[in-house]
């Protein structure tokens, strides 16, 4: 933005040296007016070519980040998959099975590792909204202590999680605004406090 100010600044400065009442002006500093003219063509030129490079940059960042999102999105998802698996084989068991009071203790449900390493690199805290970063962190925390010690709960916090990349990813692609993004968060939030009393 402050490339894009000072390059019109310094266009409207030249048009001053075209106007008819600055003409005597111009014949007398003849030299001196096209070395400045000059000046501000090369640094227009220069402005520009930053803010083309800047828009490009902040551009592959966002795809860039669109990208890691998917790729945590597949991750829980496969963990969201095994553990609905576990979730029901488990209670196919008899009640009166030995294996079952420990099943999960012994039979752990997957933790996706990848969201883990994903919140760690410099371009998602860069880029992520601040709402998803700070629900994502509690969700991780969540995540990692009902993981084995309540699998239903930590089946439905994986849904949750998946719902929360979604919706980023629907931010970052532009679909969304930041106010509905919010809205979507809060509404997530509401889900995840409902399941997290049904289930306890």
């Amino acid at each position: 933005m402050l490339y894009f100010i000072i390059t019109c600044a310094l266009i409207l400065l030249s048009v001053f040296v075209f106007l008819p009442r600055f003409s005597q002006f111009t014949q007398r500093y003849n030299l001196g007016i096209n070395f400045f003219l000059t000046l501000v063509a090369t640094l227009v030129g220069v402005f520009l070519a930053i803010s083309i490079t800047n828009y490009e940059t902040v551009k592959q960042e966002k795809q860039d980040v669109i990208k890691l999102l998917l790729s945590s999105i597949s991750s829980v998802e496969t963990c969201h998959e095994y553990t609905r698996v576990l979730v029901e084989y488990h209670n196919s068991l008899p009640a009166k099975d030995g294996s079952k009071a420990d099943f999960y203790v012994n039979n752990p449900p997957p933790y996706p590792d990848y969201l883990d390493i994903f919140l760690t690199q410099n371009i998602v805290s860069k880029n992520l909204s601040g709402a998803s970063l700070s629900d994502l962190n509690e969700l991780l925390i969540n995540l990692k202590r009902s993981r084995t010690s309540n699998a239903p709960l930590y089946l439905e916090l994986l849904k949750r999680t998946q719902d929360l990349l979604q919706v980023e990813v629907s931010f970052q692609q532009g679909n969304i605004s930041h106010n509905q993004l919010e809205a979507q968060l809060d509404t997530l939030n509401d889900f995840t406090q409902s399941a997290v009393s049904t289930v306890k």
